[in-house]
């Protein structure tokens, strides 16, 4: 039989493993919630994106608000990286809906241990060599909400400076699959390819490619994109985005590797 665990967040919320059902009653919500889940590149598993964590908090919110009288139960699986990704969420609803610093919140989870939750990695195969704590991961989110780039919603569009529909347009992978890491300041986006003409190409495993056209119009017109570097082999001309008047350099170092010292500098 599995073990079962249940920790309280708040008064309200719970968090726990090993609980699938809950006595019928008022008292308990069992909470589940859905399509809140990370796409891994490699063996990547985590920390979800900011269209995850605004969608786990709008959930988490609309079961409180519907069963104001009943203590809300997170029920999560099993394994350690999923309880690493549940926590994330609940510690990134914590600083976003209720203002708390992610001190408190590393405080709050001071029943975690190196033994049931498994540390974010980069997106390789090979073993990681660095480990993104949780707690890194809210000292992040509390900086960003310090900056004003992110804050709770007054209108369920604006998160603070993310436009959270905005936001899950282009982070599908059929629409560009491209983030605004800094508000204003700085994009991430998949290598364009050269396609012959095409704007897009979807290969057999349903993986989307883009040309650069595509970027270069909506880095131009929609985002004031200045200058694009290019940190992957070359697989389309530059000159696309030239002559959009965004200036392009090359800084290419191979997939899936730290760049080297004359990169980085």
């Amino acid at each position: 039989a599995r073990e079962e665990s249940m920790f309280a967040i708040n008064e309200k919320v719970y968090i726990a493993q090993g609980v699938d059902f809950l006595p019928s009653g008022h008292q308990f919500r069992l909470f589940k919630p859905e399509e809140v889940e990370y796409q891994p590149f490699c063996d990547d598993f985590g920390p979800m994106n900011m269209s995850s964590v605004v969608h786990f908090i709008e959930q988490l919110q609309e079961e409180m608000e519907a069963h104001p009288d009943a203590k809300i139960i997170y029920s999560v699986p099993d394994d350690a990286r999923s309880l690493s990704n549940a926590v994330f969420l609940l510690g990134a609803y914590m600083i976003i809906a209720l203002n708390k610093r992610a001190a408190e919140v590393v405080e709050c989870f001071d029943w975690l241990d190196e033994t049931t939750v498994e540390h974010f990695r980069d997106a390789t195969h090979v073993p990681a060599d660095f480990r993104l704590r949780l707690e890194d991961c809210w000292r992040g989110l509390e900086k960003g909400v310090q900056l004003g780039w992110v804050c709770a919603t007054t209108d369920g569009e604006f998160w603070g400076d993310i436009n959270i529909l905005e936001y899950r347009h282009y982070d599908s992978p059929c629409n560009g699959d491209f983030h605004e890491v800094v508000p204003g300041r700085f994009i991430a986006f998949q290598g364009p390819k050269d396609l012959g003409g095409k704007e897009y190409h979807d290969d057999d495993r349903g993986h989307r490619s883009f040309s650069p056209a595509v970027y270069a119009d909506i880095f131009a017109s929609d985002f004031g994109v200045a200058a694009v570097v290019r940190l992957n082999e070359a697989e389309y001309d530059a000159g696309v985005f030239e002559e959009r008047g965004v200036r392009h350099h090359d800084l290419c170092f191979d997939d899936c590797t730290c760049p080297p010292p004359g990169v980085a500098r």
